[in-house]
This record gives structure tokens, C-alpha cells and sequence, in this order.
């Protein structure tokens, strides 16, 4: 493969790896390995095991989740089977940018469990619509409550300046609220939705023709199953309520283990802005593509905890704790469950090995 080749096929890539280094080069060079060690040195253990026991709880409220989406097509598979499957599945989330990684688990599913594609697939989409609903709330809260906070806190030198900061952050809030409900209708209301996209491929083919044709040929069908999904959720409120309830559920466990690092440091902060810290880094992590929001969220949350008036020894030693526990437990809780993956034998495998068998019967006989 030429280098120009390389460049152009694998460009959006290369450009995320540099972000993402950069940023991870960036927060190491300004990082007290001394002082952040021995904070960690003289946390409460009790705290760090009840940060880490979160992290546990808020992955297995996850697997349910998924779980619960593709058991009413697939009445026969059983939670415990389905955990460990998850569980590969979801240490790949980890490894692509905007949780792409974890369109392994589709394959991974059907490999494992003869789950279709389509029904995990669908789940997949839905949880992750209504996480980023979730998360833009939080957002919205964070715009409203710990943002003004941390101007307050740290442009104390001039108030003029921080009451204008103060006044964007308000316009960037009812923006912000404005957005999240048209994103909101656009994915549960398919009429706006399919409506939206076609004003945006008429208004992209008149910029890029292959813009355009890309907007129908990937965009389109990938609605269009998603809808399809969401028609079937809508014939289901119960498990549609229980998503909803595990996903609130999940990002509070997040929001707890945050607040719970912290006090392992003897810091205190509230629920509201674990909260704020933990859906802006993760919305700058998605927004940037990088894998895990690393760099780029880990900056994000160090700067939101230093205007929180926490220190900084004591907030990169938080970070640490949770990006390397966090990612280190689910590639852990991966390589742990693969090698007990078994592939299912589908109905096409079973007839072709019937046919083996019967072929070589009949050599035998013969």
C-alpha cells in the first residue's frame, strides 16, 4: 500500500491518535508523579473498594440493559450466558472512538449466542440514543449549576469579565436545551426524523454530491432500522421504562464512583457536580471521537476539578484512579470471560456438518 494511499484511507484515524497522545503527552507532562502518588498512597481504601465496587454494579446494570433489548426475539438465552459474551463485546468499546469499538459485540453475539445481528444491532442503537439524551441533561444541569460556579471560582481578579462569561454560558445553556430537544424528536418522532434528513440530503447534494449519496446510501438505511426498532420499543413500555430506568441508574453509579474517588482523597463534592465533570468530559470525549474520551476528556475533567477548587495533586490522582481502574477492569473483565466463549453451532453449520458426517458414512460403507 503507497503512503498516499495509507494517508487518505486511514487519515481520520491518524488525526485522533495525535489528538488523543497529544492531549494524554500533554496531561503526563504537567503531572506530579510524586505528589499524585502519595495521595493515592494515603486514600482511604475503604473509599477506593467502594469506587471500584460502583464500577462493577454500573457494568452489570449495563449488561442487563443490553440484555433485556434482545430477549424478547431471543426468549432462549439465558442472562448468565449472555454476560460473559457481553462482557468481550464491551472491552472492545474501549478501543474505538465514540463506543464504535463496541459494534463487536453484534458479531460477538451471533457468534456465541446465535443472536441476529439485527436485534443486537437495534438494542446497541437504542441504549446509546437514550445515553446521549441522558448525558445531555446532565449537560444542561452542569450549563446551569456547576459551570457559573467554576467561573466564579476562578476569574475572581475580574468580575466583569466572569459576569459576561457568565452571560455566554447562559446562551450556550438554552442553546443547549433547544438542541436537546430537536435531537430528542428527531430520534423518537420518525416523521421529524425522516424529515430532518431529507431537508439535510437536499441541502448536502447541493454542497457535495457524494456528501448526498452518502446520506442515502449509509444514513438512510441505518434510520430506517433503527425506526423499525423503535416502533417494536414503543409496542414494549416496559422494557422501553426499564432502559430508561437502568440508564438514569447507570450514570448515577458513575456519578457516585466519582464522588466516592474523591472522598477517598478527603475531598468532598457534591452529587450535581460529579455529575456536571463527568458528562462534560464524556460529551468533549465523543465530540472529539477519541477512544474512552483519553486526552481530551482527562484534560476536560482535571480542568473542572481544579475549578472546583479541589487540588490539582488530589485531582490527577482521581483521574488516574478512574480512567486506569475503568479501563483496565473492562479489558480485565474481557480477557477473564473470552476463553470461555463457546461459538454456536447455527442452523446452516449443523447442515453442513450433517452432510459431512452423511458423506462420510457413505465413503465408509462403500
Amino acid at each position: 500500500m503507497k503512503i498516499k494511499e495509507f494517508l487518505r484511507k486511514y487519515f481520520f484515524r491518524i488525526i485522533i491518535l495525535i489528538v488523543m497522545v497529544g492531549f494524554l503527552v500533554y496531561f503526563f507532562y504537567r503531572l506530579d508523579f510524586k505528589e499524585s502518588y502519595k495521595v493515592l498512597k494515603d486514600a482511604s481504601v475503604l473509599y477506593l473498594l467502594l469506587a471500584l465496587f460502583f464500577m462493577l454494579v454500573s457494568a452489570a446494570v449495563k449488561a442487563y440493559r443490553f440484555y433485556i433489548l434482545i430477549k424478547p426475539n431471543h426468549p432462549e438465552v439465558k442472562f448468565s450466558k449472555f454476560l460473559l459474551p457481553y462482557l468481550v463485546g464491551y472491552g472492545f468499546s474501549v478501543l474505538g472512538p465514540f463506543k464504535t469499538g463496541e459494534l463487536a459485540s453484534v458479531e460477538i453475539n451471533k457468534r456465541n449466542l446465535d443472536v441476529s445481528r439485527s436485534s443486537s444491532f437495534a438494542a446497541l442503537a437504542f441504549f446509546r440514543v437514550v445515553d446521549v439524551i441522558v448525558v445531555l441533561v446532565f449537560f444542561i444541569i452542569a450549563l446551569g449549576v456547576t459551570v457559573p460556579n467554576i467561573i466564579t471560582n476562578t476569574i475572581t481578579s475580574d468580575p466583569d469579565l466572569a459576569s459576561y462569561i457568565q452571560y455566554g454560558t447562559k446562551v450556550v445553556f438554552y442553546l443547549a436545551i433547544a438542541g436537546t430537544v430537536i435531537l430528542t424528536a428527531i430520534l423518537f418522532v420518525p416523521r421529524i426524523g425522516r424529515f430532518f434528513l431529507k431537508i439535510t440530503t437536499t441541502i448536502t447534494n447541493k454542497i457535495s454530491k457524494k456528501g448526498g449519496d452518502w446520506l442515502d446510501r449509509v444514513v438512510q438505511p441505518a434510520l430506517d432500522d433503527y425506526y423499525k426498532s423503535l416502533k417494536f420499543l414503543y409496542s414494549k413500555i416496559v422494557i422501553a421504562t426499564i432502559v430508561v430506568t437502568t440508564t438514569v441508574l447507570r450514570w448515577l453509579l458513575e456519578f457516585y464512583s466519582l464522588k466516592f474517588t474523591l472522598a477517598a482523597f478527603y475531598t468532598e463534592i457534591n452529587l450535581i457536580d460529579a455529575a456536571s465533570v463527568t458528562s462534560i468530559a464524556l460529551l468533549i470525549g465523543l465530540l472529539t471521537f477519541v477512544p474512552a474520551g483519553a486526552g481530551t476528556g482527562t484534560i476536560t475533567t482535571e480542568i473542572l476539578l481544579i475549578g472546583l477548587l479541589i487540588n490539582k495533586n488530589i485531582a490527577d490522582a482521581a483521574i488516574l484512579y478512574q480512567a486506569l481502574i475503568g479501563i483496565i477492569l473492562t479489558l480485565l473483565l474481557a480477557a477473564i470471560a473470552s476463553p470461555f466463549l463457546k461459538e454456536k453451532k447455527t442452523d446452516i453449520q449443523k447442515e453442513e456438518q450433517t452432510i459431512s458426517s452423511e458423506s462420510n458414512e457413505s465413503i465408509i460403507e462403500t
